[in-house]
């Protein structure tokens, strides 16, 4: 029976949680992150919608429908970030993508059965308390509302 790390990301650094879950994909454990809706990201709410908003308008300009093309949703979203920080073209990186799994809130009812054995972790450094004094920052779910995610889409 497969063993997986349950990881809560609720209230957590966005950045800082996902560099940890990397690592520990690339150390070969198997990763579960649930509640990627309620992970947060530093700084001015006009800074970051303004930084990611910048991103959606680049294409090429030959075939602007070639891309890049960037998630809208939570869980797809954290998903790439901690793609983007494992090596891409090597082998061990490709095979640690496939073992994290995030999920937007809980995980779903079609895929219980397929974490049997789940083992609750926490990841230190990434809590909201380490911001600064003026503590400004957003939720996930507020910016992918921002750049075109349904919130009445399937959670799955």
């Amino acid at each position: 029976m497969l063993e997986y790390l349950l990881i809560d990301a609720t209230d957590k650094i966005l950045g800082r949680f996902c560099s940890q879950v990397a690592k520990k994909a690339l150390l070969g454990e198997r990763v579960v992150v649930i509640n990627a809706k309620h992970a947060i990201i530093s700084g001015t709410k006009k800074n970051i919608h303004e930084k990611y908003l910048k991103k959606l308008n680049i294409s090429t300009a030959t075939n602007p429908t070639r891309g890049p093309f960037w998630p809208r949703k939570p869980d797809t979203f954290m998903r790439n970030i901690i793609k983007k920080m494992l090596p891409r073209k090597k082998i061990r990186g490709k095979e640690a993508v496939k073992r994290v799994h995030v999920y937007i809130s809980d995980i779903p009812e079609r895929f219980q059965k397929r974490y049997q054995k789940l083992i609750p972790t926490e990841i230190p450094n990434a809590e909201k308390t380490r911001l600064s004094y003026y503590n400004r920052y957003i939720t996930l779910e507020n910016l992918c509302s921002r750049l075109g995610w349904n919130n009445n889409q399937i959670e799955a």
